[in-house]
């Protein structure tokens, strides 16, 4: 399995109110119409006064597919130009970036509908084997309370081709059983820091829009 991880930016004007509700309740129907769609899942993240947000990242969509040509099966079709056209209604294309991953399960445990989402880039001076290899292995022995499953989620290697790259190295995935502050943000964070020369990190609800 794969997964296409989708990070976008809101429209310039739209309350994150209207952004959230337009992507969760009119754009999540016009996704699931393609048969070609397996699991559809949305995080939005949360903004209020007692957390702190770097705001280039207002949603973030995952859809697995089998492989990569499942994948361009459905960029194929018309459901999937349906689904562009919409995304022009309330999304900055601009800002859009996909990254196709695959998912490792370190922490086994119940899905929830709040997480902690965070988006690493490796040090430079820093092999990407290495980067993957020893980011995996602290994931798989970490704990910590109100953690209930994690996940960490590296971009294809096929993403790293000449001066491209994407747009993170790897995305670190924390089901929490409860609400949690800033505090708890910034304590995962720094457990983490060392393998990253940047990150951000993003308090999400998760909507499951549909499962296969």
């Amino acid at each position: 399995m794969i997964n296409a991880i989708t990070i976008i930016k809101k429209k310039q004007g739209l309350t994150y109110e209207k952004f959230q509700n337009y992507w969760k309740n009119e754009h999540a129907e016009i996704v699931t119409r393609s048969p070609l769609v397996g699991t559809y899942v949305q995080s939005h993240p949360i903004y209020n006064d007692e957390l702190t947000f770097e705001d280039t990242i207002d949603g973030i969509a995952e859809i697995w597919f089998e492989d990569t040509n499942a994948m361009r099966s459905l960029a194929a079709t018309k459901e999937y130009k349906d689904i562009q056209d919409d995304e022009n209604v309330f999304i900055d294309g601009s800002a859009v970036k996909l990254i196709i991953a695959e998912d490792i399960i370190t922490v086994e445990g119940d899905v929830s509908d709040y997480k902690l989402i965070i988006f690493m880039n490796k040090s430079s001076n820093v092999e990407l084997t290495d980067f993957r290899n020893d980011l995996v292995d602290k994931a798989s022995h970490y704990s910590k309370k109100n953690l209930n499953r994690m996940k960490v989620s590296l971009p294809k290697i096929a993403g790293y081709k000449g001066d491209k790259s994407p747009a993170w190295d790897a995305i670190l995935t924390f089901w929490l059983d409860l609400e949690v502050d800033q505090q708890y943000v910034d304590e995962v964070s720094s457990d983490f820091s060392s393998f990253s020369k940047n990150t951000i990190a993003k308090l999400c609800n998760s909507v499951v829009v549909q499962e296969k």
